[in-house]
């Protein structure tokens, strides 16, 4: 009986010892478990795949042995994404970035359901995915452009813009090899703009040097200028010095031709005069013999100084428009159908303006007459006015005045026009030449121009207001004559002080 007891005791012993045996080698498995799980956890949000991978297999194999099926399915979630971000790396490296931002996405939204896990890696990792499609999406587009047309400076241009784009947003990534290949292609595709602005430069002075040959100096200045400017944005100092020169020797030319001209004009109204003289010599004798006869046939000159005195001026108000009256009706010169002030009148409608922004109002016709008795008007008002008969006529009057011949070749026509009171600048377009009037407006940084259809184009366009019924404002001379395509270039300035 007793032995009995005893062995009842032992086993009981038995169990019990063994109990806590178990019970405490399965805390040891379960610690160990969440050690491995906890691991896991750190790996996987530092994006280590591999190692939270290798955490996620020992956790499962200790949940497997504690027969945990909750920890188990957690466990297995866990291994499949670990999985999945793995895959999308290696597609990633290989540069496979549309299924490898897949492969995110699926991730993204599943580990967006497990509240426990930091998921902002696998964002970065998705938009870094989606940086790289979008950089070769970029490089692609200009390589496109490039292979299409090589040879077009504007194509080139858009792709250059493109290619960095492409660097910026390398840079920002960052994306080394993206940032090679995008520096390799700004440099290719800037080698290429300068290729092809060369030739056009090249094409544009062997134009000039054509026209320059046969004479014809004021198209010769146009394609030059355009040579000078595109040699100058390239930096080819030769270049633009060797253009340059042929500009001056141009301007030497055309000075040499107004000179000419103004020479055969005086020489012409000398004759006129003296044939006049005569004329009335001989009306005299004839006057003399016949007493009753009349002079029928009187000056010219006169005849337009009597017919513009006739017409009423209010001296206060600019002109804009040459094309209406009172304008339009003032004679210059004796070409009928081309002496009249809305096809000839710039000049004097320039001086006009002119003296009224100086508060020192002069009739037409005494402009007018200043010019036609001082050899002012080109071939007898046909083409207009000589820049150097304005000048002349406020240097009489006692006014500070400096003239520039082709200003814009070597100064900012803004800066020039800042630092007067009043300007008067000339210009060539597609149609014929043309005076205007500038007056700088301090206050708010602008010009007034008067009387210029290109200068109201362009106020209408940028949504400026007009200074009134008689003026537009514009925001720059210089971007007035540089980026209106009926304007060739300017060949006078004449700054009043």
């Amino acid at each position: 009986m007793k032995k009995g007891i005893i062995i009842a005791i032992a086993l009981i012993i038995v169990l019990v010892v063994s109990f806590f045996l178990w019970q405490s080698h399965t805390n040891r498995l379960r610690s160990d478990m969440e050690y491995h799980i906890g691991a896991f956890y750190d790996y996987f949000e530092q994006n280590e795949a591999q190692n939270a991978l290798y955490e996620a297999l020992e956790a499962e194999l200790l949940a497997q042995r504690l027969r945990d099926n909750n920890a188990l399915y957690t466990i297995e979630i866990y291994i499949t994404l670990t999985r999945d971000v793995i895959r999308g790396n290696e597609l990633f490296d290989d540069g496979q970035y549309e299924q490898a931002r897949t492969v995110y996405s699926y991730v993204l939204n599943d580990v967006y359901m497990l509240t426990i896990l930091n998921y902002d890696f696998i964002v970065d990792l998705v938009e870094s995915a989606d940086g790289r499609i979008h950089f070769y999406d970029l490089i692609e587009q200009a390589d496109n452009i490039i292979s299409q047309d090589s040879q077009e400076h504007e194509s080139l241009t858009h792709a250059l813009s493109l290619y960095n784009e492409a660097l910026s947003l390398a840079t920002a990534l960052p994306f080394e090899d993206g940032i090679e290949l995008a520096t390799e292609s700004i440099e290719y595709t800037e080698e290429l703009i300068f290729l092809v602005r060369f030739a056009e430069a090249t094409e544009l002075e062997s134009q000039g040097i054509m026209h320059f040959l046969n004479g014809d100096y004021l198209k010769a200045i146009a394609h030059l200028l355009d040579a000078y400017e595109i040699y100058y944005e390239l930096g080819e100092t030769l270049r633009v010095a060797a253009v340059l020169a042929r500009i001056n020797t141009a301007e030497h030319n055309i000075e040499e031709q107004y000179r000419l001209a103004a020479e055969e004009e005086q020489r012409r109204l000398d004759e006129e005069q003296l044939r006049l003289e005569e004329e009335q010599r001989r009306q005299e004798e004839q006057n003399a013999q016949s007493p009753d006869s009349s002079d029928d046939d009187p000056d010219r000159v006169l005849s337009n100084y009597e017919h513009n005195r006739s017409i009423y001026f209010d001296m206060r108000t600019p002109i804009d428009r040459q094309g209406q009256p009172p304008a339009s009706l003032v004679r210059m010169g004796g070409r009928e159908g081309m002496n009249e002030g809305w096809y000839n009148g710039c000049g004097w409608i320039a001086a006009y303006n002119a003296l009224l922004i100086l508060d020192n109002p002069m009739h037409p016709a005494e402009i007018v007459d200043h010019f036609e008795t001082r050899g002012g008007t080109v071939l007898d008002g046909m083409f207009g006015t000589f820049p150097h008969a304005i000048e002349r006529l406020f240097v009489e009057l006692g006014y500070s005045v400096n003239h520039r011949i082709f200003p814009q070749v070597r100064h900012n026509l803004d800066n020039e026009i800042r630092n007067s009171r009043v300007a008067i600048l000339a210009y060539m377009h597609t149609s014929a030449a043309h005076f205007i009037v500038i007056e700088y407006r301090p206050e708010d940084g602008r010009f007034i121009v008067y009387n210029d259809s290109f200068a109201r184009r362009r106020s209408t366009a940028l949504g400026l207001e007009n200074a009134s019924d008689h003026g537009a404002v514009i925001d720059s001379v210089n971007a007035l004559i540089r980026e209106t395509p009926e304007m060739l270039f300017s060949f006078s300035l004449i700054t009043i002080d």
